[in-house]
């Protein structure tokens, strides 16, 4: 059986067991952005009691498939990965969401001035960030990483590689920080009572866009930056 320990960081236990993500997202706790937070920390600050979600933990583990361990991935094994799954789903969706978001607002933003606007201007951030950031990543920083992987750097210095991987991480910090936002203005995207078709396919394709996103900045800020400044030294 699978054990954890309350100075694990969130993100150690969701790289170590990908199925514990489940606990974190019921709980609120973050383990993408805050993933270095340490377990028994990130419970005290949202009041839990750290004994009772050691055991969530545990008996989510004992009871779905744990999931792949991507701590024992070479970087270029998880960097298609996280291609093929999370950048796909991010071009996929943004489209989509864009449309939707567009449609609800105008149909309903006068009738909701107190969420609606807000949505609409905060997923415009999120969807025109997002975009750039993915082309900087698939672009720039892995290719710079699997070259070093591969044991070919190229001419610039493995240390060059903290200088992207920050901004990638500060531009997590930001989405995500977003995200949280809407989330609390859309109250847990429970729709309101009589809301159209098109309001609810947005609030749920929106909580799914969270929570993939959640999955996806957990791999990139907690297993694939560390594996890139080991190879790289810092």
């Amino acid at each position: 059986m699978v054990r954890f320990e309350v100075t694990e960081s969130v993100g150690t236990v969701v790289a170590k067991a990908p199925a514990t993500s489940r606990v974190f997202e019921r709980h609120g706790i973050d383990y993408c952005c805050g993933g270095m937070v340490a377990l028994g920390l990130a419970c005290a600050g949202k009041g839990l009691d750290v004994a009772r979600v050691l055991a969530e933990l545990e008996a989510e583990v004992a009871t779905r498939p744990a999931g792949r361990d991507w701590t024992a991935a070479s970087p270029g094994e998880l960097i298609d990965h996280i291609l093929a799954t999370h950048h796909e789903f991010v071009k996929r969706e943004l489209p989509r969401l864009d449309t939707l978001m567009t449609k609800v607002h105008r149909v309903h933003g006068d009738a909701h001035p107190e969420t609606l606007p807000e949505m609409a201007r905060l997923w415009g951030q999120v969807s025109g960030e997002l975009r750039p950031h993915l082309m900087k990543e698939e672009q720039i920083l892995f290719p710079a990483i699997r070259a070093l992987a591969e044991g070919r750097p190229g001419g610039m210095p493995p240390a060059w590689l903290e200088g992207p991987i920050g901004v990638m991480e500060q531009e997590h910090e930001e989405v995500g920080a977003q995200l949280a936002r809407m989330r609390e203005l859309s109250g847990g995207y429970v729709a309101p009572e009589g809301a159209c078709g098109s309001w609810r396919a947005l609030w749920s394709g929106l909580d799914e866009f969270e929570q993939d996103l959640h999955r996806h900045i957990h791999l990139e800020n907690s297993v694939l930056h560390p594996a890139a400044r080991r190879l790289a030294g810092i």
